[in-house]
């Protein structure tokens, strides 16, 4: 197998992870008609939400972590060994801010899922035990405090950096992709959420809870198509 299609297969694997992580965002924050906000954390619906829905959704982001590592992996690979993103300080920056969300993505940002299944879990549980629904929500939002640092870090680097990273790739021709690729990365997609959310059905508001996961699923595909033009690029050279 070529280099070329072997990262089309691992891309290909990595957008594969990501629709199991696009389920799991449905299974958690897909919380149907009346749901509000209770708090930094705390959600008014997660009472009536099944306790297997966050125990599914924190497994298949367990699952996930190994194709998106390894796609993850090879986005580094490619970013690091591309001559044109050395070429200058401007180029040099994005292309560490793209690695480095990817770094993030694969160490912390499947963690940080599996934390936010935990609350609802944790919530359910104290309510199980008797426990005041104040006094709960009262908990789970004190301990979401104590990581909305971390949280708000990892967020911005890997949705906005990467996003702006892509952007620059992209426009700047660092990468062989049309215009047509800014729209995959989490910053795009992300902006599509809130312009879809505006649509006064509740279908359209759980169906886009996974979209920030969808901008990862198409910047996965947008490389796989890369990785297939570049071995179209170089049968194409043989040929001549």
């Amino acid at each position: 197998m070529s280099e070329a299609n072997r990262k089309k297969v691992i891309y290909i694997f990595g957008a594969f992870g990501m629709v199991l992580f696009m389920i799991g965002d449905w299974l958690l924050d897909a919380a149907g008609a009346g749901d509000e906000e209770v708090g930094l954390i705390v959600h008014s619906n997660w009472t009536q939400m099944a306790m297997w829905r966050f125990v599914m959704s924190a497994t298949l982001a367990l699952v996930a972590l190994l194709p998106v590592f390894f796609a993850s992996a090879d986005a580094i690979k490619t970013a690091r060994t591309n001559e044109s993103l050395k070429a200058t300080r401007a180029s040099r920056f994005w292309c560490n801010t793209f690695c480095l969300g990817h770094i993030l993505l694969m160490t912390y940002g499947i963690g940080f899922h599996i934390i936010l299944c935990i609350y609802p879990m944790i919530f359910k549980s104290l309510l199980n035990l008797g426990v005041d629904i104040g006094v709960a929500a009262d908990a789970i939002n004190n301990a979401g405090m104590l990581t909305i640092g971390q949280l708000m870090f990892v967020y911005l680097i890997c949705d906005i950096g990467v996003s702006i990273a892509w952007y620059y790739m992209i426009l700047k021709k660092k990468l062989n992709l049309g215009k047509w690729a800014l729209i995959c990365c989490p910053l795009s997609t992300i902006i599509i959420d809130f312009l879809i959310k505006a649509i006064p059905f509740q279908f359209f508001k759980d169906f886009t809870v996974a979209f920030e996961s969808l901008g990862w699923l198409l910047m996965y595909v947008a490389l796989a198509v890369m990785a297939s033009k570049t071995e179209v690029d170089k049968r194409l050279y043989k040929h001549k």
